[in-house]
């Protein structure tokens, strides 16, 4: 038996041997647990459950986002996996009530394929089986990739990365065009898992090709090396956007995802561990509060010992004048190992953070690739596969002295007892188990109501509160666990829902479903794009206190069932479509049945009562909401849209509202708002508010925003200022008009020769 062979045994044990130790009470059951019980992580067990079960296309998963639904790959639900048990299920046997477990276990035994990656890369750098194949199960356990089990399942896949160095070091020993289009199938189909995949994939075949090519001893050519790139990577990216935009026909997306500069990498949870049993660290190392969990990528202590004297002896070289980017006797290791060096720069922000900021609006679809902490991940693995490989050549070069044999024992020593940690502790909190899901007969209580309806009388539902995250123009968090009891419901009935956690949806889909529950200002525009005429389910989480637009809502559906936390309402298209003329209809009766008190050109509810009304028709502007102008302001800087004085006792609640212009196009509504109030006396600062524009959207008319907020007066005779600014945008003019602050319990209405508007709202009357 050869010694490859006997590694691969070797690693496959140990690999399984980890897997049920850590895992076994998963495997057992795999049906029952829920990686995550919430948020990302039950969003991809959804996306998939209801592909497989109830969508009748391979690449549109319409379970949210109704009435348009998604492209898949959009959707976080493992396409590769879920389109793979949609065909057995509808080719061979259905096992569609089995997609949670299948997504489990593939998960889990992923790390097996990792490990054997792992083996063979270094069988493929003449290390030996029995160091390699214990290094390799020892590495995978380590990986940050098992971070992931609890949410973002489609990066857990933990083999990805392993194989393509693999495939490269391989191509690298003999260069041709069968293995560059299986590198290229590979690129493909790793994409297809997750988009980050072909990122990571871009520094390890590019930088790898662009080394070969500056190399002294290169393999090939320029030409040679072009068309190599092309088949590896190009023409897999561009396959994959081809069928992304076959099947897509959504044309507005985000180009300004969140996160560029929230979600980078940083040194300390690189090269510092920070959990048990290391959980000293981190209270000693204050820094470490400032850490984003994204940048949490420890390299173990075994690497960071190596990776220490190797930046000794790389200066060593550096100072006697020798090459000191060989850190190995081996060019593909070295190629690699600073492939994944400048991808972990990358991760750091680099070039960005020293003064290249501008470079960020330039890398177009790059910017897609929000979370740059994870470009860290090649460098864990090529580190630990550098380190573990000089060490064993050390071992070897010395005659096998013991001294370095036992360097390398407790090298391996410290490299499983961290790594038994890190799995240990993911496999902890992996455990969730979730019975409303499980409770496929619906018996328990919570799930009676399943019984008692039927789904073919609807065509969706309408979650309340509603959520909506997804499309990086607004975001519209889950409160009360309502994502989760909606997508339980859609999974029960097979219904789809107006909510949306997904990735990147179409902006203006985004606006005319939230829409729904702003003030009906104007028509739905959803309405129209409703492919059938039947009334939506109405789910109503009781754990939230409504506000008066859901509250509109609910009155307008008729009851169906109710309990402690949850009520389910019918709401007819025909309800919805009248809401608006409703709104309109009991203004106008307002006005007539309310005594109005004139104030200049205004009439009042109350004449006594403060109110500040700008109009901005000095800043003279075609574009404007109403009047001869509207305040336009540049995004980068701070705008001051108001600073005034309020003569008024402490304790006074206050209404703040104005328009934004263009609210549909991309970014316009991540404009962010500041507002000061200050005591009039000492001119401290009583109260600070900062928040995003779209948190306060109270409804929309033709291409304009409501933004309205509510403040209380903390002292006397208070200062307040309120200032905007967009720096998503920051090389754009932006408009905001009409801006309106009054008292809580105020009604104010102008012109008053004409009544058009009430708290500047425009009424078409």
């Amino acid at each position: 038996m050869s010694y490859k062979v006997k590694g691969i045994i070797l690693t496959t044990i140990l690999a399984f041997f980890v897997v049920f130790i850590f895992f076994g009470k998963i495997i057992q059951n795999p049906n029952e647990f829920c990686f995550s019980a919430d948020g990302d992580g039950f969003k991809a067990y959804y996306g998939a459950m209801y592909h497989v079960q109830h969508d009748s296309t391979f690449m549109r998963m319409n379970g949210m986002n109704y009435p348009y639904g998604e492209m898949v790959f959009f959707t976080g639900c493992q396409p590769l996996v879920a389109n793979a048990i949609k065909l057995f299920s509808t080719t061979i046997f259905d096992i569609g009530d089995n997609v949670v477990g299948i997504m489990n276990l593939l998960m889990i035994f992923s790390i097996v394929i990792a490990a054997l990656c792992m083996f063979l890369i270094f069988y493929e750098l003449d290390v030996d089986w029995v160091f390699a194949s214990v290094v390799a199960a020892g590495i995978c356990m380590l990986s940050p990739q098992l971070a992931r089990f609890g949410g973002h399942f489609s990066l857990s896949w933990m083999f990805w990365i392993p194989l393509m160095l693999w495939l490269v070091i391989r191509f690298d020993k003999k260069p041709n065009y069968l293995r560059a289009l299986v590198i290229g199938c590979v690129t493909f189909l790793a994409g297809a898992m997750h988009m980050y995949f072909i990122a990571f994939y871009g520094f390890i075949i590019g930088l790898y090709l662009l080394g070969q090519l500056l190399h002294k001893n290169r393999k090939f050519g320029l030409l040679k090396g072009v068309i190599f790139f092309f088949i590896q990577y190009v023409f897999p990216v561009i396959l994959f956007q081809l069928i992304i935009s076959v099947n897509d026909p959504v044309t507005d997306r985000t180009a300004f995802p969140y996160g560029f500069w929230a979600y980078m990498g940083n040194p300390l949870g690189v090269f510092l561990p920070y959990g048990k049993p290391y959980s000293w660290v981190p209270r000693v190392i204050t820094a470490f509060r400032h850490v984003s969990w994204e940048s949490f990528a420890f390299i173990g202590m075994s690497a960071l010992f190596g990776f220490c004297i190797g930046v000794f002896y790389f200066f060593r070289k550096l100072f006697k004048k020798k090459n000191p980017f060989n850190i190995t006797d081996q060019f593909i290791s070295n190629i690699l190992f600073w492939a994944s060096f400048v991808a972990l720069l990358f991760s750091f922000g680099l070039p960005f953070k020293f003064g290249f900021e501008s470079l960020v609006d330039q890398l177009g679809p790059l910017r897609q690739l929000r979370a740059l902490a994870r470009f860290s991940w090649l460098f864990f693995y090529m580190l630990n596969i550098v380190v573990f490989y000089s060490l064993y050549k050390k071992i070897e070069n010395s005659g096998k002295n013991l001294i370095w044999i036992g360097i390398g024992t407790i090298a391996i020593l410290f490299l499983l007892y961290d790594g038994a940690w890190n799995t240990w502790i993911n496999s902890r909190s992996i455990q969730n188990e979730k019975p409303l899901l499980t409770d496929v007969n619906n018996e328990l209580p919570a799930n009676k109501w399943v019984n008692e309806i039927n789904p073919e009388d609807y065509q969706a539902i309408l979650p309340l509160p509603y959520f909506h995250v997804g499309s990086e123009n607004i975001w519209i968090e889950s409160q009360q666990n309502t994502q989760e009891l909606t997508m339980l419901a859609s999974l029960k009935t097979g219904l789809p829902t107006t909510g949306v956690q997904l990735s990147r949806t179409s902006i203006g889909q985004t606006y005319k479903n939230y829409a729904l529950v702003t003030e009906p200002l104007e028509p739905f525009k959803i309405l129209s794009d409703l492919p059938s005429g039947k009334p939506f389910l109405l789910l109503f989480n009781r754990k939230h206190y409504a506000t008066p637009e859901e509250e509109r809502l609910i009155k307008a559906g008729d009851l169906l069932y109710q309990d402690e936390f949850l009520e389910l309402r019918k709401l007819s298209v025909e309800k919805l479509e009248g809401l608006h003329d409703q709104y309109l209809k009991k203004i106008e009766s307002e006005i007539k049945g309310t005594q109005l008190y004139k104030k200049g050109n205004y009439l009042m509810t109350d004449s006594a009562k403060m109110f500040i009304h700008k109009t901005f028709d000095d800043a003279s502007t075609e574009h404007v909401f109403y009047g001869a102008g509207a305040l336009q302001y540049p995004g980068e800087h701070w705008k001051v849209v108001l600073e005034d004085t309020l003569n008024l006792a402490a304790g006074k609640k206050y209404k703040l509202s104005f328009w934004m212009s263009d609210y549909k196009e991309d970014g316009r509504l991540r404009t962010v708002v500041e507002f000061v109030q200050r005591d009039g006396k000492t001119k401290e600062v009583s109260n600070y508010f900062y928040s995003d524009a779209h948190r306060h959207i109270k409804g929309f008319q033709n291409e304009w925003a409501l933004i309205e907020l509510n403040f209380e007066t903390k002292t006397e005779n208070e200062v307040i200022k309120l200032a905007i600014r967009n720096t998503t945008l920051k090389n754009e003019t932006l408009v905001i008009d009409e801006l309106i602050i009054r008292e809580e319990d105020l009604d104010v209405y102008y012109p008053a020769s004409d009544v058009k508007f009430k708290n500047g709202r425009k009424l078409p009357f």
